[in-house]
This record gives structure tokens, C-alpha cells and sequence, in this order.
């Protein structure tokens, strides 16, 4: 089930060089609430972005180990160039990002082998850009042990347990992690970076997989 991403809503919007109240019209950001039944049993209800929902039941049951998560069995001892990691952040903050360029309202990930963007998924909630792409590249059968996530938010604790149980070892983040994501990603064997601008970003953990080009 997908539908509408974005609605324009009615402001009242202040603009301070003129001093005054102005009526206008801001795209923002639609919410949608889900239940997952199991079963017919209820097993969760989810505040979401109403778009590429099979791909989010998908990721949030194989989370939960009610489905296996096909053959993403191990990660594997892949290398990623700095340098094309920033190219492709590049295009997830600018041309990929079509709703949050609109809304500023929603975080965007997208699953990166190297050299090619294999998905680009968006949602208002950050675990559910996690989950939405697990659960595509689990539909599309793609192995994981060799790709890395690039993130348009911040990587918590909570963030690094899904990306340890979707066996991938590479994960970059637009903002700073916090202290537990970093002790849990060093724990875990998991590349970890952040503090991702145009030109530069920093390696929390386990920096053996990033290396010059």
C-alpha cells in the first residue's frame, strides 16, 4: 500500500524583515498509523510514511525474527573508497531527497555496494528508513555482508543493533553517534562514521573498510 508522501498545508508564516504575518501554503510530511498482524494476531502498530510499506512489515518482521532474513549470513571483509562514499552522501542529501527537500520533515538511507546506489528509501521515522531497506533488500534477495547504509540522520544505540542484525558492516551517518552506538559498533565488528559533510566525515570505529582511493 503506498499513497501521498507530502500535502500542502495552510501557514501563517512570519517574516521578520518586513515585520508582518503572512497566510501561505508549506508542503509538510504525511503520517500514516499501521497495525502488522501476524497471523492474524496483532504484533505492532507503526506511525510511518505511507509509501514502500510491504518493503517496512518486511524489514520490522525479519528485526523481530518472525522471518528469516534470507541469506545474510556474514559480513564479509569488504573495502569501501572515502571518496566515493562522499559522492555518493552527495546525491542522498541533494537529488535523492526529493520529500526532504520539500518538508525538511523526513530521513532518507540509501544501500551503497561501492559503486552503485542499489536502494534509496525515505520515511519520517528513522528506524523505519532502516527497516524499509532491509526489508527491500530482503524482496529483492540482496546480500548484505558486503554493503553499507548512508544515513541522513544520527546513528544511536538502537540504530546499531539493526544494522547488526542485518549483518551489514559499513554504516555512515550525516550527524554525530552517541557514545553507546560507538561502544556497541566497536563490540560488534561495525565500521561506524559520521559528521558527514560535502568534503569530509569522521570514523568512529573499526576503520579498517574505508580506505583511500
Amino acid at each position: 500500500m503506498n499513497g501521498d508522501k507530502i500535502v500542502a498545508c495552510d501557514v501563517v508564516r512570519y517574516d521578520l524583515r518586513q515585520n508582518i504575518f503572512v497566510a501561505d501554503k508549506k508542503f509538510v510530511s504525511v503520517e500514516k498509523c499501521f497495525e502488522i498482524r501476524v497471523n492474524g494476531q496483532p504484533f505492532k502498530k507503526i506511525f510511518c510514511s505511507p509509501e514502500d510499506m510491504e518493503d517496512l512489515v518486511v524489514g520490522l518482521l525479519a528485526q523481530a525474527e518472525k522471518i528469516p532474513a534470507a541469506e545474510n549470513i556474514s559480513r564479509s571483509e569488504v573495502k569501501f573508497s572515502a571518496e566515493k562514499i562522499l559522492n555518493c552522501a552527495d546525491k542522498l542529501l541533494g537529488e535523492l531527497s526529493t520529500t526532504h527537500g520539500k518538508t525538511n520533515g523526513v530521513h532518507s538511507g540509501i544501500l551503497f555496494d561501492g559503486e552503485k546506489i542499489l536502494l534509496h528509501r525515505e520515511d519520517i521515522g528513522r528506524h523505519n528508513v532502516f527497516d524499509k531497506i532491509f526489508g527491500a533488500a530482503i524482496r529483492q534477495k540482496i546480500f548484505l555482508g558486503d554493503k553499507m547504509i548512508i544515513f541522513s540522520g544520527r546513528c544511536s544505540s538502537e540504530m546499531i543493533l539493526k544494522i547488526f542484525r542485518m549483518k551489514i558492516p559499513v554504516v555512515v551517518a550525516k550527524s554525530v553517534p552517541t557514545t553507546h552506538a560507538i561502544n556497541l559498533a566497536k563490540n560488534f565488528g561495525i565500521t561506524l562514521a559520521g559528521r558527514l559533510t560535502a568534503d569530509s566525515f569522521c570514523i568512529y570505529s573499526n576503520p579498517e573498510r574505508i580506505v583511500l582511493s
